[in-house]
Parts: structure tokens; C-alpha cells; sequence
């Protein structure tokens, strides 16, 4: 799978989208998240005519943000594409996500892993042919024990550290691409050691 941040050179405010291809001549890509950058709506189309057809099939939000969301409705009326998030607030939305979940492009899976903490909606995204995570804004380093979490969040933890991934592709920021096996091993130990409430 290639994967490319769409917004890695935007000069606004905006979260990482991650343009997944999925290798399938008749299928389009997945956005992970879609920013609020004007500029990946020009991609899109410079893309939409280099290949003759959609680049796009399929939107998954992380969670409704302004700044993962903001361009959702204009993507999805200009590439008929469908979109999937765990929000039942939003709109533009064709199916609810729930924990467990599965989308599939081409070859690949994309398994759900509902995680509230960042928002009630927050989810991760996990790839298993690639080992890899897309974590949205759910924090990956916990690093002391001071903080309070909730149960659902401990819990949405422990179901990705069941998970075997080698490279993290966050809503913010730089790829995490090392020592990510232990980044979480030691943040659910911190986890556990932090005050939880239900």
C-alpha cells in the first residue's frame, strides 16, 4: 500500500490525511481524515485526471474534529465517495462505526478500534497486511501517571497493544517508525498505574 500525507506541506492549520492507494486498478484510494487544506481538494483532481477515474472511493474519520472534517462534504459531492465515521453526529456520514469493524480496499483491512479519550468518537484504524496504525488524536505516548483516563479509553488501549504494527501514522505530527513496540508496552503500563474512573 502506498500512503502519502496529503497535508504535509500546508501552511494552514490542519490534521495529517493520509491518502491510502490500495493497489486496485478499479478501486479508489481511502482518505484517513480529510483536513480542512483547500489545496488536497486541487490534488484530488490533478489525480482524478492522471488516472481517468475517482482516486478516492472511501473517507474514514478518525473523529469529527474541525480540522479532520472540515473538507468532508466538498470530497465527498465532487467523488460520490463513502464515508465512515464512529460519530452519529455528523453529517455526510453513510455508515456509524462501531468497535470491531471492518472496511476493506482492495487487498487490505481496515479494522476499527473505538478509543474514546481525545473525543467520544475517537477511533483508530489498523491495518493488518501492513502492520501499521492510524491513531487520529489518540495520545500514543503516556508518559507519567499523574492524569486521570477513562475505562473505555484503558480498554480501546489494551485492544491495540493486542495488536502486532510497526509504524504509527498520527493526526499530528511526524510517523512514528521506531521502538513503536515498546511506546506502547510502556504506555499501558503507565495506564494502569494512572487514576482510572468509569
Amino acid at each position: 500500500m502506498d500512503i502519502e500525507n496529503l497535508t504535509r506541506q500546508s501552511t494552514i492549520y490542519t490534521s495529517n490525511v493520509w491518502f491510502c492507494s490500495c493497489n486496485d486498478a478499479n478501486e479508489g484510494g481511502v482518505l484517513i481524515d480529510t483536513g480542512c487544506d483547500p489545496g488536497i481538494l486541487e490534488y484530488l483532481q490533478e489525480q482524478k485526471k492522471r488516472l481517468g477515474r475517482n482516486p478516492v472511493s472511501q473517507i474514514i474519520l478518525t473523529h469529527n474534529h474541525y480540522d479532520h472534517a472540515r473538507l468532508l462534504t466538498e470530497i465527498k459531492k465532487e467523488y460520490g465517495t463513502t464515508v465512515y465515521a464512529s460519530s452519529p453526529y455528523a453529517t455526510g456520514i453513510d455508515r456509524i462505526l462501531s468497535d470491531g469493524d471492518v472496511i476493506r480496499c482492495g487487498i487490505y483491512h481496515f479494522e476499527i478500534i473505538a478509543i474514546p479519550g481525545h473525543t467520544s468518537d475517537s477511533i483508530c484504524i489498523y491495518c493488518p497486511e501492513e502492520e501499521i496504525l492510524f491513531s487520529g488524536d489518540t495520545p500514543m505516548m503516556i508518559w507519567g501517571t499523574d492524569n486521570t483516563y477513562e475505562q473505555a479509553f484503558i480498554r480501546g488501549f489494551e485492544e491495540l497493544a493486542t495488536k502486532k504494527f510497526h509504524t504509527i501514522y498520527p493526526g499530528h505530527g511526524e510517523i512514528i517508525a521506531t521502538g513503536v513496540a515498546d511506546l506502547i508496552r510502556n504506555s499501558l503500563v503507565n495506564l494502569h498505574k494512572s487514576r482510572v474512573i468509569k
